[in-house]
């Protein structure tokens, strides 16, 4: 989290580029223009959650106000995956734990175990109901973090890994959605502070490997003198300490025997030769095109990593080089989330992460060779966004035009922000962003109707929950209600859409890191198959692409994760395609 002595750098690169003083990266402004017209609503986004199943799963945090443990501050994350293989999403809410204040002066506080993680099952309509009960293990009584859902033992079905404060667990699924903790076994317990997660194929032998980022040491000890003195202040705040001044805890790369156990390659790997960080965000994808999976790790107050993958599992930090680990003024930021996603149409990924308030966040554009440019300015963000604090986000196409939207939770860490900070509340929007030409504005203000609910956001997962073949969200609040936002946008014979479920055979069933490019209606569009990303949290494997007014995809061309390249052609708008490895595709989901 970003301390106020970084502040004031921020704020002069804020003025100096409104006064059009300097650039990005040394490019030139962008001309002036007329402010534009009142947005017109590209797509609609309803919160949903009371009605449809989330309104009692509370969140735990800490205390809901005096946070004075990080630890409190950072919140939790989910996952929509199908738990089942009935082919419709199922949610599983990380959740914490509160902290009980020393019995008398001197002692420790201590964890107080009274919430539990949720599994929640969808009935296909997008409704859910609690089935943590029945789901074995699933119901972990820990101070969680995130999730990551993927099939790490190669049977079919989607398992879990949870990352907490305290030992992380992998739960395996038994293909019925019970889980049993296989930790030990597996030989993945870590008792640090972990954060984000990713499941990919870093050596490239088939299977899934696991990085795990870690944030920094700290025990749940008596109060800390920064909470009763000004050690950690905040705009007059009373802050709780870090992560500055913290020892941050090196992360972990858990390499996949293929036989259900990993060994700790973080050494032998090249992860172990640089000084550890205060990871947040993780997230794979191939950056050179060059069939391998890369890494690239947001970096709490600190610059952000970009590990480039050597073919062969030896992996090398390189984002100084690149571009990618300061703003494009050359600051260190306070990375939270992570998304990775073709914006400009290239056909390789961009990345943006978000970041502390009094601070963009950053957009990353790759110019192909993985090297990218920070091209935050070049976009309409809204000035909104220099005072929210972000979190959970995706790349998504929200409307279907056949580009790229963006979507950001957001919410302060202080809950005294809402009294004594100038322009700040704790309470935030989660916040939408169009792309028009090539550029994002602010479409925040028409995209949820009415009150949107403002809540202290952190972790978000992006997935179609009813059927219908558009993206919804799910966000988690701090000491509260998820969110449930479901796109409501009209169906408009302008605006189709396709979807694509891959399956092969071997350890790796559901394709993680596969690549699958569209051409239709003139244009060519990337999207990659993920395993792990946006905040402590994991999004559908499902890959879907808006189609504009394109009825039909003229060419689709999916590479394998070991990269063999099959193609099909003249492929049906509004379907679901089910592609099995070696086949035709399946038309197994029909819809508008």
């Amino acid at each position: 989290m970003t301390r106020p002595a970084d502040i004031p750098l921020r704020a002069i690169a804020a003025l100096a580029f409104a006064t059009g003083v300097v650039a990005c990266n040394g490019e030139a402004p962008p001309p002036s223009a007329p402010p534009p017209s009142a947005p017109t609503g590209p797509f609609t986004l309803v919160d949903e959650a009371a009605a449809r199943g989330l309104g009692g799963v509370i969140n735990h945090c800490g205390a809901p106000v005096d946070k004075r443990y990080a630890l409190e501050e950072i919140g939790q994350g989910c996952a929509l995956f199908d738990k089942d293989g009935d082919g419709d999403l199922d949610l599983y809410v990380v959740d914490g734990c509160g902290l009980v204040p020393p019995a008398r002066p001197g002692s420790d506080w201590t964890l107080d175990l009274a919430g539990r993680c949720t599994l929640l099952e969808n009935d296909g309509t997008g409704r859910f109901r609690d089935v943590t009960d029945q789901a074995g293990a699933a119901g972990l009584r820990c101070f969680g973090a995130g999730v990551t859902a993927a099939d790490y033992d190669g049977d079919g079905d989607v398992d879990l890994f949870v990352t907490c404060f305290g030992s992380d667990r992998l739960l395996q699924n038994d293909g019925r959605g019970v889980f049993a903790d296989v930790t030990a076994a597996a030989g993945v317990g870590d008792d640090r502070w972990s954060t984000g997660s990713t499941f990919f194929d870093g050596d490239g032998d088939g299977d899934l490997d696991l990085y795990v980022g870690n944030y920094f040491a700290m025990t749940v000890a008596r109060d800390p003198d920064c909470w009763n003195k000004v050690d950690c202040p905040y705009f007059e705040l009373k802050a709780a300490c870090g992560p500055k001044g913290m020892v941050a805890e090196p992360d972990r790369y858990w390499v996949n025997q293929g036989d259900g156990t990993f060994r700790d390659g973080t050494v032998a790997a090249g992860f172990g030769a640089v000084e550890s960080r205060y990871t947040l965000g993780v997230i794979a994808l191939d950056v050179e095109l060059d069939g391998d999976l890369d890494l690239y790790v947001a970096n709490d107050s600190r610059g952000n990593y970009l590990f480039l993958n050597d073919g062969k599992g030896g992996f090398s930090e390189e984002a100084d080089l690149a571009g990618a680990a300061l703003s494009g003024t050359g600051l260190q930021q306070a990375g939270m989330g992570v998304a990775a996603g073709d914006f400009d149409g290239d056909l390789d990924l961009d990345l943006f992460c978000t970041n502390f308030s009094h601070d963009d966040n950053t957009l990353y554009q790759n110019d192909g060779s993985g090297a990218f440019l920070d091209v935050t300015l070049r976009h309409a963000w809204g000035t909104e966004t220099w005072l929210a604090l972000g979190w959970g986000t995706s790349f998504a196409d929200f409307d279907h035009d056949g580009d790229l939207d963006l979507f950001v939770a957001n919410g302060h860490v202080y809950p005294g922000a809402d009294a004594r900070a100038p322009d700040l509340s704790y309470r935030q929007r989660c916040r939408s962003y169009e792309q028009e030409g090539g550029r994002y504005r602010d479409v925040t203000a028409t995209v949820f109707p009415g009150a949107a609910p403002q809540k202290s956001y952190r972790g978000a997962a992006f997935g179609d929950i009813d059927g219908d073949h558009d993206v919804d969200v799910v966000v988690i609040a701090q000491n509260e209600a998820p969110t449930l936002f479901v796109n409501a946008t009209p169906v408009r014979a302008d605006r189709n859409s396709i979807a694509f479920d891959l399956l092969q055979d071997g350890m790796n069933r559901f394709a993680v890191g596969a690549r699958v490019v569209i051409e239709a209606g003139g244009r060519r569009q990337l999207c990659t198959v993920q395993a792990g990303g946006s905040f402590q949290s994991s999004n559908e494997s499902t890959i879907r692409f808006g189609l504009g007014p394109a009825t039909t995809v003229e060419r689709v061309v999916v590479t394998w994760p070991d990269g063999g390249v099959e193609e099909a052609r003249g492929l049906a708008a509004g379907v679901r395609w089910r592609w099995r490895r070696g086949g035709a595709p399946d038309a197994w989901r029909s819809g508008s």
